[in-house]
């Protein structure tokens, strides 16, 4: 190897195989997490050393096959092709072998040495399968090694063939590893083949060239000439080129070629797949699918041994699980105990943090600028000068002495109104929101009841455009949106993100319920409460079908393993946890804080009456709302039941009242409840999108929630005019709104 460089071995397998547990065995602490260029997709790197040799393992996501389906897969695919790894560790799992060879059947195609790790073999014959793994090596030609990934059985000793490989292909040289356009001497197999030991059987280390049905291997071979004269860093053959071309998959041959096809060969490809579609009647790319599925079953059949065994534990609770008719009870109460962990949990959280802050930390940080003392000493001369000379006297002295002591009111407005209030509300949703969606989250996938839970509601979500898995992050924005667009990672395609991910901005979160339930509920009756409730979900429901056919790009069908149910435990519900809340602190905080000190400049130079001023027509005319409620949509942005609270500060230092149902409708309460649930996302939310997307999406997001909440309040309001012509609410308005502007 060139001096200082490691030896770069890749983790490859379809999801639920153990890889991560693999990884862990390997590199210990040594590990980064790190987003793949360009994408939102975590990739896994560490170090390990194999007899003083330095190896870099990268675990990159699971994936069900070399394509560029969804962003994972994609991810697999320009990982292996740009960064050319020096040898792949494809980590299969030995209860579900067929699933697991469709991939290992690509991964035989590329020019890279590949060693297969039979992982899970003990939970294998649990279920009383027993698999030959020295005859899956002689068929394949690769080094098979039984592994229990979770005892750490025989995992250093993968690595070591791995890197064995990679020393033994360096010392033969390039030219010998390259004669048969692919690694080592390959000899064939070919699904068909009478299901009996095979009469030549190959050397380790010298695969076998995969092969096809004829009517297949025949338009293969012919895209495989022509695509002869590609040969790209060693790693992707003209065969591999081939098959990703045939079942038109353009996006990972663009890849590895660096770019668009030359016109002669895009209409080669085209009139090869139009051929083989018009002779066996149906798409390429399905057909493809069945070939590798019927390959690894074939060669699963002829290495695995099946024992009479009683039905385990899992198979007696996925009869319960996933039956509709007691699944999806017991699935309500899931989700039901999820929402009130993070709900309930969160708000315990929540109100502990908020009463530090205000009954420690603020007070201690406002004495320490002096705010405190100059607020005491003009408390005290203005209470002397009221029993001398009158209250005018005293609000004369307050006004006078207040401009004797500029630096300490500058220090409380941007201090800790804007530096501390701002860090207040950052912690106020992570610790109490985030760390308990997270940790639901991270029980949910250790237990292995993720997967029933996406595979139950795939059926009813797919009539809306969404998958299964959409279920997670759409029932924790209810606690918090931003872990809860964190989470759409775990969605296949970009189009189920942006779809899921907009839906989320729009779902009342436990600030935006605060809201709801605090004004229309309180002031208006539970019935307008309901109310906002079913206007959102019906706007959600009719936005999710229309985005699934707008918004451009595909939304593969789901396809999910259902991972054995294990017992979690606290270190890695822990560890999971803190990794992804580490994560939120990195993007949320510094806009919460910088969202905060905006609001503090706004209070500090009194620019509060310009906004009535200049918003009293569009709020009265359009949402017939008075004028102060447009300052506190501004203070939404920070956080949503911020609106609220400064609206009842405002009618106090405006209207000299603390109720809002002195001041405005009922009517009113739920329209401007119902569009602070719908407008725009609050500051940590627009960062988190930002950083998952980028800020063109955040902001056009952002655009759409205000427009959405500006037409839905609207019409609305003007149907409510229309059906109630003598209506009070333009009356309360103008009245409202001459009161605040003219005192």
């Amino acid at each position: 190897m060139p001096e200082g460089r490691a030896i770069r071995v890749f983790l490859v397998g379809t999801p639920n195989v153990g890889k991560s547990v693999f990884f862990n065995r390997l590199t210990g602490v040594n590990a980064v997490v790190s987003n793949y260029p360009g994408t939102t997709v975590d990739v896994i790197r560490g170090l390990a050393s194999i007899d003083g040799v330095k190896v870099e393992v990268t675990d990159l996501p699971g994936t069900y096959s070399l394509n560029s389906l969804s962003e994972d897969q994609e991810v697999t695919v320009k990982a292996i092709i740009k960064e050319k790894p020096d040898a792949i560790v494809n980590v299969v799992d030995a209860s579900r072998l067929d699933q697991c060879l469709v991939s290992t059947l690509q991964l035989l195609e590329l020019n890279v040495p590949l060693v297969v790790a039979l992982n899970q073999v003990d939970f294998a014959k649990k279920k009383g399968i027993n698999v030959n793994h020295e005859a899956l090596s002689e068929l394949l030609g690769v080094p098979v090694i039984p592994t229990v990934a979770t005892k750490g059985i025989n995992v250093r000793g993968v690595l070591e063939a791995a890197v064995k490989l990679t020393v033994d292909a360096r010392k033969r040289g390039r030219e010998e590893r390259t004669a048969n356009s692919g690694y080592g001497r390959r000899r064939r197999f070919r699904h068909g083949q009478p299901e009996r030991a095979m009469e030549v059987p190959p050397r380790i280390g010298h695969r076998r060239k995969v092969e096809y049905s004829p009517l297949v291997e025949s338009r293969l071979q012919r895209l495989e000439r022509a695509f002869s004269g590609y040969f790209v860093g060693d790693v992707v053959t003209p065969r591999i080129l081939a098959e990703w071309a045939l079942e038109g998959d353009s996006r990972a041959v663009e890849a590895a070629l660096g770019g668009s096809l030359p016109g002669w060969l895009a209409a080669e490809i085209e009139a090869t797949r139009r051929d083989l579609e018009w002779t066996l009647g149906e798409n390429s790319s399905v057909i493809m699918a069945k070939e590798r599925f019927a390959l690894a079953g074939w060669i699963t059949r002829q290495v695995i041994r099946r024992e009479s065994t009683k039905a385990t534990l899992q198979e007696k609770l996925d009869s319960v699980l996933l039956s509709y008719s007691t699944g999806f009870p017991i699935l309500v109460l899931v989700l039901m105990a999820i929402f009130a962990l993070i709900f309930l949990g969160g708000g315990v959280l929540e109100s502990g943090i908020a009463a530090f802050f205000e009954g420690y930390l603020t007070p201690s940080v406002e004495l320490l600028v002096g705010y405190t003392w100059t607020e005491l000493i003009v408390e005290v001369i203005s209470s002397l000068a009221a029993q001398l000379y009158g209250d005018a006297a005293s609000q004369v002295v307050e006004l006078v002495a207040g401009q004797l002591f500029p630096l300490q009111t500058l220090a409380k407005y941007f201090v800790v109104d804007g530096l501390l209030t701002g860090i207040e509300a950052a912690l106020s949703v992570a610790l109490p929101y985030v760390v308990t969606f997270y940790l639901a989250l991270a029980l949910l996938e250790d237990t292995g009841y993720l997967s029933r839970m996406a595979y139950l509601t795939d059926l009813i979500l797919h009539k809306f455009g969404l998958h299964g898995k959409s279920i997670i992050p759409l029932v924790s924005a209810l606690g918090c949106n931003v872990p809860a667009i964190m989470s759409t990672r775990m969605l296949e395609s970009r189009k189920q993100r942006l779809i899921v991910t907009f839906l989320i901005t729009i779902l009342p979160c436990s600030a935006r319920t605060a809201v709801v339930l605090g004004a229309a509920g309180y002031y208006g009756g539970l019935q307008y409460a309901l109310t906002i409730y079913v206007v959102v979900i019906g706007l959600v429901a009719l936005l999710s079908v229309v985005l699934s056919k707008v918004i451009p790009g595909e939304s593969p069908s789901m396809l999910m393993e259902m991972p054995p149910y294990r017992m979690p435990t606290l270190s890695s519900l822990l560890s999971k946890t803190w990794v992804r809340m580490r994560e939120f602190f990195k993007i949320a905080l510094p806009f919460v804080v910088a969202g905060s000190l905006l609001l503090s400049f706004i209070e500090a130079f009194n620019i509060v009456t310009p906004i009535l001023h200049a918003s009293a027509g569009f709020m009265g005319g359009v949402l017939g709302l008075p004028s102060i409620t447009s300052i506190t949509l501004v203070y939404g942005f920070l956080r949503k039941e911020m609106a609220i609270e400064m609206l009842l500060v405002i009618s106090k230092l405006k209207l000299g009242v603390s109720e809002l149902s002195f001041f405005m409708t009922p009517m009113q309460i739920f329209i401007y409840a119902l569009i602070v649930a719908l407008y725009f996302p609050c500051v940590a939310t627009f960062a988190v999108i930002t950083r998952e997307f980028n800020l063109k999406t955040a902001l056009l997001m952002s655009v759409t929630t205000i427009t959405l909440a500006i037409l839905t309040g609207a019409g609305i309001y003007h149907a409510y005019l229309a059906l109630n012509p003598l209506a009070l609410e333009p009356f309360v308005t103008l009245l409202v709104n001459w009161w605040t502007l003219t005192s």
